[in-house]
């Protein structure tokens, strides 16, 4: 009898453990890495140049995800709304305009990932991407989490980006 009251007993801290380590993750407590894990949808892409003109890489309501894990891997599939019009001679026949446009249009890459919780910055450790550039790079991103919200804002040499996503898990 007392051993089936400890194993229901324990069983409730862990539930009660788990549940508040959960709402602590998305309400702001907790460290920004545990925080971080999660699938985050694409709400809003902006890059800026250095005169100050705002650009929207992807159009003005792109779609996609950045996921980390709990491992320590992530991707990134980013993709341009509208989307890309399919080639008119089919998938494996794409003109070179089409072909360029699809490339522009969609962005990709997946590795690894680490967090500079004193620098407030994720770190993407690129093992593969479309961008041939990318691979075998660190990708470093200061980030801000706001509630359910994450915020990737940065400066380039030519001007600056700016992120935001949401978080759906």
């Amino acid at each position: 009898m007392k051993a089936g009251i400890f194993v229901s007993i324990a069983a409730s801290l862990s539930i009660g453990c788990a549940t508040a380590a959960a709402n602590a993750a998305k309400d702001g407590a907790g460290s920004l890495s545990s925080r971080l894990v999660g699938t985050w949808q694409v709400v809003e892409m902006v890059d800026t140049d250095a005169a100050g003109t705002t650009r929207h890489p992807y159009g003005e309501h792109p779609t996609g995800y950045i996921v980390y894990d709990a491992t320590g891997h992530m991707h990134v599939q980013v993709m341009r709304t509208p989307a890309t019009p399919p080639f008119a001679a089919g998938d494996q026949k794409g003109s070179e305009r089409e072909v360029r446009a699809a490339y522009d249009g969609y962005v990709a890459y997946f590795g690894t990932y680490r967090v500079d919780e004193a620098q407030g910055r994720v770190i993407h450790q690129v093992q593969g991407s479309l961008m041939p550039s990318y691979t075998g790079t660190d990708q470093p991103r200061p980030i801000k989490l706001v509630g359910d919200e994450l915020i990737i804002e940065g400066s380039t040499p030519d001007g600056g980006f700016y992120r935001r996503l949401r978080r759906v898990n």
